[in-house]
C-alpha cells in the first residue's frame, strides 16, 4: 500500500496542437469552437498494462480555482480576499527545493522530491487516502478530494491564486442581433471582466443567446477558444442551434501559449505563485463562471465548459476544482500518463499510436504545466496520481470525454484507462450515469461527431430531455491497441 509518500501529478494525455475538420469544414486546432489555438504540439502519459485496475494512491489538500461565488452587488461577483498577491508565508508558491507551499485552500505542504517518491505501476486509487485508509463515507471523500487537489498542485500544475472575489463586468459591445448562418441568428454581446489586484486583470467574454426562445434562462456552454467577437462562435454554433447559450473566452489573454508566458495574462499580478499556462486558463474559466452565475439570462446551475487539445487540459482542471461547473467536456485530451508516450506505451506500438507522455511534453513545452512536472521526465511511474483523478474530482457532476481512435497526440487506450479508473468514484457516489465517454474514428481535433456526443450527453443528463444514447460503451479492444 502506498502511503503518505505519494504526491501528485496529474493527467495529461491527448493534447495539443494539430487539426481536424469540423462539420463546417473549418480547421479545428486546440480551441473549443474550431478556432486555432496556437502552434502545434501535444501531451501524454505513462505505462502499458491492464485495463481499469485501480491501484494504490496518495494525498494532498484543498482547492482554489473558483469555488467562491456569490453576487456581491454593483456588478461585483464573488466573495474573497480582494485579489491581492499573497505573501510567501500565506499562499505564495515556491521554488522546487522542497520548501513549504500553499495549496488551493491555503494548506501548506512540503512536496517530497521526485527521487524519493515510490514507483506506482498501477493507476493511483482515488478512493484510498494517503495514509492508506479506504474511503467508505461521503465525509471521507471530501477529505480525500482535498488531498488529491493538493497533490495535483504540488506536482502537476503549480499553485493557483485564490478566487479574487472582485470580478466586475462592463458592457464592451451592446446587445445586437447577429446572423450565425443562413438558418440561425443569435443575440450577442461582449462583456469586459475585470478583477484581481487593483482591478488590473481582465478579459473580454463573448455571450451568444438563442433567438426566439420562450426560455428566460439558458444553460450555457463556455468555449475556451481564441476570440470573443461576433465571429467567435465557430462550430460551437451547433450548441446555440440546440437552445444553449454559448460564452467564448480567449485563452491567450489569460496566459500566452508561448515561451513569453511569464510576462503575459495573469502571471505578472501573482509573482509568488508557481502556476503556468494550463492553470491560468483553468483559473480564467472560473472567472468567467464568477460572472455567468450572476447574468440574468443564464441558469447558474447549468454551466458547461469545453476545449480542445491542450485547452482540454484546462477544462479538465477547471471542472475538477470548480464545483459550480455542472458539466465538463474535454475533447482530444485526458489520456493517462501511465499508458502514453515512448516511455510507457508498448515498444511494439508505432510512435504515431503511442501518444505523448511526460517526456515528450516537457521536452517541447515546459510552460503548460507546473515547474515540477519536468522532474518526472523518464520517471512516469513515480507520479502519485494520473489523468483519471480529474474526472474523479469532478464527480458526481457531469463529465464526458470525447476522443478519437487514431489521435497522434493521445493514445486511445490511455484515454480508456482514464475513464475506467475514474468510474469507481462515480459508482461510490451513486452517479454512474454522470460519467460518459465517446470515441470516434479519425485523428486529433474536434469534429461534428464530437459535438453530437457532447450535446446529446448534455441534453439527456443536464437538461433531462428524453434520450437513449449510451455513453458507457467502450470501443473494441482491437481499435485501442
Amino acid at each position: 500500500m502506498v502511503s503518505r509518500a505519494l504526491l501528485g501529478c496529474l493527467f495529461l494525455g491527448a493534447a495539443l496542437a494539430c487539426s481536424s475538420t469540423d462539420s463546417g469544414g473549418a480547421t479545428a486546432h486546440a480551441g473549443a469552437g474550431g478556432a486555432s489555438a496556437g502552434s502545434p504540439t501535444s501531451l501524454a502519459g505513462a505505462p502499458s498494462s491492464s485495463a481499469g485496475a485501480t491501484g494504490k494512491s496518495s494525498g494532498g489538500a484543498p482547492s482554489s480555482a473558483g469555488s467562491s461565488s456569490t453576487t456581491g452587488g454593483s456588478g461585483v461577483v464573488g466573495k474573497g480576499g480582494g485579489g491581492g498577491a499573497v505573501s510567501s508565508g500565506s499562499g505564495g508558491a515556491v521554488s522546487s527545493g522542497g520548501s513549504p507551499v500553499t495549496g488551493a485552500a491555503g494548506q501548506k505542504s512540503t512536496p517530497i522530491p521526485v527521487k524519493d517518491l515510490p514507483v506506482i505501476k498501477e493507476m493511483p486509487d482515488p478512493l484510498t487516502m494517503k495514509d492508506g485508509t479506504k474511503v467508505t463515507t461521503p465525509e471521507q471523500w471530501k477529505l480525500r478530494r482535498q488531498e488529491m487537489i493538493q497533490i495535483l498542485e504540488d506536482y502537476e500544475y503549480g499553485h493557483m491564486p485564490p478566487p479574487p472575489g472582485n470580478v466586475k463586468a462592463t458592457t464592451a459591445t451592446a446587445l445586437e442581433r447577429v446572423t450565425v448562418n443562413s438558418s440561425l441568428e443569435a443575440d450577442y454581446r461582449m462583456l469586459h471582466l475585470t478583477f484581481g489586484p487593483n482591478d488590473k486583470l481582465g478579459f473580454d467574454l463573448g455571450l451568444f443567446t438563442p433567438v426566439g426562445s420562450t426560455q428566460t434562462k439558458f444553460a450555457v456552454l463556455i468555449s475556451l477558444t481564441s476570440t470573443t467577437d461576433e465571429k467567435s462562435l465557430s462550430s460551437a454554433s451547433v450548441a446555440l442551434s440546440r437552445g444553449y447559450a454559448v460564452a467564448t473566452v480567449p485563452y491567450q489573454k489569460l496566459g500566452a501559449d508561448s515561451s513569453a508566458w511569464k510576462s503575459s495574462g495573469f502571471f505578472p499580478s501573482y509573482p509568488e505563485y508557481d502556476w503556468r499556462d494550463i492553470s491560468a486558463w483553468a483559473w480564467g474559466l472560473s472567472r468567467a463562471v464568477d460572472y455567468l452565475v450572476t447574468d440574468a439570462a443564464i441558469d447558474a446551475n447549468k454551466i458547461m465548459i469545453t476545449g480542445v487539445s491542450r485547452l482540454a487540459q484546462a477544462v479538465l482542471l477547471a471542472g475538477a476544482f470548480d464545483e459550480r461547473i455542472a458539466l465538463s467536456a474535454p475533447v482530444a485530451g485526458g489520456a493517462a500518463f501511465r499508458y502514453s508516450g515512448k516511455e510507457m506505451a508498448p515498444s511494439s506500438l508505432p510512435a504515431s499510436q503511442a501518444g505523448q507522455g511526460i517526456t515528450e511534453v516537457v521536452d517541447q513545452n515546459t510552460y503548460w504545466f507546473g515547474p515540477r512536472l519536468i522532474d518526472f521526465r523518464n520517471q512516469t511511474p513515480k507520479l502519485p496520481s494520473d489523468q483519471h483523478w480529474l474526472p474523479a474530482l469532478t464527480a458526481p457532476r457531469l463529465f464526458i470525454m470525447c476522443n478519437s481512435l487514431s489521435d497522434q497526440y493521445g493514445r486511445a487506450y490511455a484515454a480508456v484507462q482514464t475513464y475506467l479508473n475514474a468510474k469507481p468514484v462515480y459508482q461510490f457516489l451513486g452517479a454512474d450515469q454522470n460519467l460518459g465517454q465517446n470515441f470516434r474514428a479519425g485523428s486529433h481535433g474536434m469534429t461534428s461527431e464530437d459535438w453530437s456526443a457532447l450535446l446529446d450527453f448534455a441534453d439527456q443528463f443536464l437538461l433531462k430531455k428524453a434520450g437513449t444514447r449510451k455513453f458507457d460503451v467502450l470501443p473494441p479492444a482491437d481499435k485501442t491497441p
